[in-house]
């Protein structure tokens, strides 16, 4: 799969989600911690792609793993609003990293806000 396909296949994902979000009352415009998952069963590459992403200010990220899982995950949280176009931005652009440092993206979450 090209990543115009991956870009084309979270694009329709995320706006899915954020379909779903505007049915169940989120106010898109209001800041909210936003986290974006990847996942790999590399430390060397959950250490490196954590260590980029808190290197150029692209989040807060982390590293966390359950003992006895062999999945680690890396969770970079961005404070931010959820509306379409920011939101697809940054979620296209992790996919893109994602790529770079060979993890799977798992997509982001986030706590729904209301007015």
């Amino acid at each position: 799969m090209t990543i115009f396909d991956l870009l084309h296949e979270n694009a329709v994902q995320d706006n899915d989600l954020l379909q779903k979000n505007n049915g169940r009352g989120d106010t898109f415009d209001t800041p909210r911690k936003v986290d974006f998952a990847f996942k790999t069963d590399d430390r060397q590459k959950a250490n490196d792609l954590a260590e980029f992403l808190n290197g150029k200010n692209f989040g807060e990220a982390s590293v966390r793993q359950k003992q006895g899982d062999e999945q680690i995950w890396v969770v970079a949280v961005i404070h931010m609003p959820t509306n379409q176009s920011v939101l697809c931005c940054v979620s296209g652009f992790m996919l893109c990293v994602s790529r770079l440092f060979q993890v799977e993206y798992d997509g982001w979450g986030c706590v729904l806000q209301s007015t």
